[in-house]
């Protein structure tokens, strides 16, 4: 008989959603997104990708709707200590890792590809909070653009790394962001993988709200 490999992730679930208070008295992980919570939708779309086997950082079980390993973060850690925490978790070579909080629409299983280095990061260029305006010099305006793309790349919160490669690099505690990443790059073993598509990210109330109404038209890829 034919053995099914195993794709194994990991989801960032300690978020206590500060910045939704008190407009939300739970934690992140459990925000309503219609029909579903945070956790359950991102789980979902991990399973339709295949995804057997995910593992949950966080202070506490949470309720899902799929089942999960657990792994008790008894004290804050950041994303570098919650991920530490949760490796050993991992059987496989290499493991997805991603935020809660971050929705896209792309194919994880493309970026699990290229963590052949290391690691690889999906990148996108974020839209600015402001308008653009462009003037002459005499102060005439010529062009305005709302919310126009910014020219550099930023992180969306969805990563695949090299299991082995990865355990050395990671902290006991602290972000993966500024712990991590850092020492990967300068060491050649991160891989930037651009990312066109829909990145919803929930860190305030306005936030939740367009994600509520975005979800519904959302095909997920």
């Amino acid at each position: 008989m034919r053995m099914t490999k195993m794709k194994e992730a990991i989801i960032l679930g300690g978020g206590e959603g500060k910045r939704l208070k008190p407009y939300s008295n739970v934690s992140k992980p459990l925000l309503k997104l219609n029909d579903d919570t945070l956790i359950d939708f991102q789980l979902k779309w991990l399973r339709t990708h295949g995804f057997n086997r995910i593992i949950v950082p966080s202070k506490e079980p949470l309720p899902t709707s799929e089942p999960v390993i657990h792994v008790e973060e008894r004290k804050k850690l950041g994303t570098g200590g919650a991920i530490k925490l949760a490796l050993p978790q991992i059987q496989g070579e290499r493991v997805y890792v991603m935020n809660v909080d971050d929705i896209i629409t792309y194919d994880p299983a493309r970026l699990m590809k290229e963590a052949y280095l290391g690691g690889a990061i999906l990148v996108t260029k974020p839209k600015s909070g402001f308008g653009k305006v462009q003037f002459n010099k005499t102060g005439t305006i010529t062009k305005f653009e709302e919310k126009p793309k910014l020219p550099w790349c930023c992180s969306v919160g969805h990563y695949a790394f090299k299991k082995k490669t990865l355990d050395k690099y990671l902290p006991d505690q602290g972000n993966i962001e500024l712990e991590t990443f850092p020492k990967m790059a300068h060491k050649k073993l991160l891989r930037a993988i651009e990312y066109d598509g829909i990145w919803i990210t929930i860190n305030t109330i306005k936030e939740l709200e367009e994600a509520r109404k975005a979800l519904p038209a959302i095909k997920r890829l």
